[in-house]
């Protein structure tokens, strides 16, 4: 996978462009592109769209296989999603899935990660104008069936990465000539403000990756320790359980009217304060030690 498709997921803030694309031309594009047939972003929620874009900008980066087309469940949403974070972790695209939010199917979360696809594939650069939407699509669950244009090729119609252009009419190329004129001093301040902000945000977001990068390695030291500290914990209520064993049996002796050796007990006591983890030390319910 080239560089550029790696940091293209660090250039997409969130005042890049991207977010303020509409429900609408999102539909277009993943119809067009993926020969699909959606009409509602909420549909993209199983995450099966969001894997075969992914195998489309990454080729071979999903099992398209292992794809849940007709994921009904939250269990069968997640593991489609497993499938797209494995596919970003493994290419190095520093995206976070926030599986919790997509899989509940509300229309602003799964309308935001769709604007951010939508930017990635824009930003990659990749096209592939022999790509057959429909048979990769086959090769998953419920793939062969899933909701599709019906153009029955298979192929999607070309869309080439930020490819929108309308062929003007002549009294539209009238209008916008003489608007052109006019706002050409604003078109242009307009463009250096966006770029300005776009490099704020690539900033911005470079910075908050590496403090999330930062607190990662700190939650796992501080899990680590955690683990550590328990595994002492209980080594030493051990040690006292094992201690009240063998001063229960001995009391339990005086009290029957049998012989109790306190300097044996008093050995016993010492021999399991002193004892390290690695001897495997055990007292069994008559005060006694087990044999290892």
């Amino acid at each position: 996978m080239s560089s550029h498709v790696q940091s293209t997921d660090l250039a997409v803030g969130m005042m890049d462009a991207a977010y303020f694309t509409g429900r609408r031309e999102l539909l277009e594009f993943f119809n067009t592109l993926l020969d699909l047939n959606l009409t509602k972003i909420e549909q993209t929620a199983t995450g099966a769209v969001a894997c075969q874009l992914t195998d489309y900008i990454l080729p071979g980066s999903i099992p398209m296989s292992r794809v849940n087309w007709g994921a009904k469940a939250s269990y069968e949403y997640v593991a489609n999603y497993k499938l797209l974070q494995t596919a970003f972790n493994k290419n190095k695209i520093q995206r976070h899935v926030d599986v919790d939010k997509l899989i509940r199917a509300k229309y602003q979360d799964n309308l935001e990660f769709c604007q951010w696809l939508k930017a990635f594939y824009d930003q990659s650069g990749i096209f592939r104008e022999e790509y057959d939407a429909f048979a990769v699509r086959s090769k998953g669950k419920g793939g062969n069936t899933y909701v599709h244009n019906g153009s029955g090729g298979g192929k999607g119609a070309p869309v080439k990465p930020s490819g929108r252009s309308t062929a003007p009419t002549a009294a539209s190329r009238t209008i916008t000539s003489t608007k052109s004129r006019a706002t050409s001093g604003a078109t242009a301040a307009t463009t250096v403000t966006a770029k300005k902000a776009s490099t704020e945000s690539v900033l911005a977001d470079a910075a908050l990756m590496k403090k999330n990068s930062e607190l990662s390695s700190k939650l796992k030291e501080a899990d680590l320790a955690k683990e550590e500290l328990e595994i002492e914990r209980d080594w030493y209520l051990n040690k006292l359980r094992s201690i009240e064993i063998m001063l229960q049996a001995h009391q339990d002796k005086i009290e029957v009217q049998e012989e109790s050796n306190a300097d044996v007990l008093v050995e016993k006591v010492f021999k399991v304060l002193y004892a390290a983890i690695e001897d495997n030390i055990d007292v069994g319910d008559d005060g006694e030690f087990l044999e290892s």
